[in-house]
């Protein structure tokens, strides 16, 4: 998770769909094959989670890569599909791993620790590049060229809260407050609304109004501090004048130009993240698009209906999952890690209407959406088993 702000690259679709190769991009790709020597090597001593890959609701992660595979040689560009494919497989693969390490609450505590201490990095190294960088700070009223930097802000507050509220250290508040401040600086406003309505979440889901209604109102004058005082309102200003927001700044625009391609390749769409080229065919306001700007279309458009089953059959795991926790929660930390988990699916499905966030590329985003599935599932099986001990004791039911 973290080599993609460590290795970062930037280039047009049309250097991309040559077939250039940006250097940092080679070593985010060493990266990945490191990892999966890692992994193979700790395989060797625990192999058990190999065989049960297909085998209850990570099956779902399965049966995507092994579609994401089977895409790659339709795509426009075959081994750029097949490289992400690689590193795909190898998120799922470690997510298998995970699972079989995951034994009590302390493993589900370890992941979230994970989840935060990645963010923190990713977001730190993102808000630093744009000053170290030559030229402009600001592009448009926005912290440099990071245009999901305010989304991933909204999981690294998201992790903060709950480690504040589980640990009680003001640490755990600065980091909030940093990306707060980090979030509006980036000044993306789908990011924005998508952590604004997931924090809220969190605290109704532990049915704390009286906190939501605070956090709200700090949250509310950190916007407006930020408008005020640096290149935000400025942004706004300029969007609210062009006329963008009728069409979601060009989005709805691209989803009915791209909606006969998703009609005429319904099975396995048009090959694994060909939308990274979708500027060769529509130009205008999304001439740099990269992708669909939806993760559901963004699946259907790729894969088609072979990897959106498996991407809704994870999205409704998730919330079935938490629902029934949240219903019943037997311990206090499971409420909270449950809330948690819940906060963050919400975070990425609302950010995800008008971005990619997961079933795209295997960022951040994506690998936090697995690391959700992967929490719910754990909580789930948690909560029954001590349902089941509180209602019929150490025996089980006949």
């Amino acid at each position: 998770m973290i080599s993609e702000a460590v290795f970062v690259h930037n280039q047009t679709t049309a250097r991309a769909a040559k077939g250039h190769v940006d250097p940092s991009a080679m070593y985010q790709a060493v990266s990945w094959i490191l990892s999966l020597v890692a992994l193979a090597f700790i395989s060797c001593f625990r192999p058990a989670y190999l065989r049960r890959l297909f085998v209850g609701p990570l099956k779902w992660a399965s049966i995507f890569a092994i579609v994401v595979v089977l895409s790659c040689p339709i795509s426009q560009n075959p081994l750029y599909s097949a490289t992400l494919a690689f590193k795909l497989c190898v998120i799922v693969l470690v997510l298998g791993a995970i699972g079989e390490a995951i034994e009590d609450d302390a493993g589900i505590f370890k992941l979230f620790a994970a989840l935060f201490i990645a963010m923190l990095i990713i977001v730190s190294m993102q808000f630093a590049a744009p000053f170290l960088a030559p030229g402009p700070t600001f592009i448009n009223g926005r912290l440099g060229a990071m245009i999901g930097l305010s989304g991933t802000c909204g999981v690294l507050l998201l992790l903060s809260v709950l480690f504040l509220w589980l640990k009680k250290s003001p640490w755990f508040l600065l980091c909030g407050f940093y990306s707060v401040i980090v979030m509006m600086l980036a000044g993306t406003k789908g990011g924005i609304v998508a952590s604004f309505v997931s924090l809220m979440m969190f605290f109704l889901l532990l049915k704390r109004p009286a906190q939501a209604v605070a956090v709200s109102l700090v949250f509310g004058v950190l916007f407006i501090l930020c408008l005020l005082f640096t290149p935000l309102g400025g942004s706004l200003e300029k969007y609210s004048e062009s006329g963008n927001a009728t069409t979601l700044t060009g989005r709805t625009n691209l989803w009915s130009a791209t909606w006969p391609e998703i009609e005429t390749h319904p099975i396995l769409g048009k090959g694994y993240r060909d939308s990274r080229f979708l500027s060769q065919d529509i130009p205008g306001a999304f001439a740099e698009a990269g992708n669909m700007h939806n993760s559901f279309l963004e699946v259907a458009y790729n894969t088609g209906l072979g990897g959106l089953v498996p991407i809704v059959g994870m999205n409704v795991l998730i919330v079935v999952n938490l629902r029934r926790v949240l219903v019943r929660p037997t311990t206090l930390q499971l409420r909270y890690f449950a809330a948690a988990a819940f906060a963050l699916y919400v975070h990425l499905f609302v950010w995800g209407l008008i971005s990619v966030t997961f079933g795209g590329a295997p960022d951040n985003r994506f690998m936090t959406f697995f690391a959700v599935l992967l929490i719910s599932t754990f909580l789930r099986s948690q909560s029954d088993e001590e349902y089941r001990n509180k209602i019929y004791g150490s025996r089980s039911p006949r």
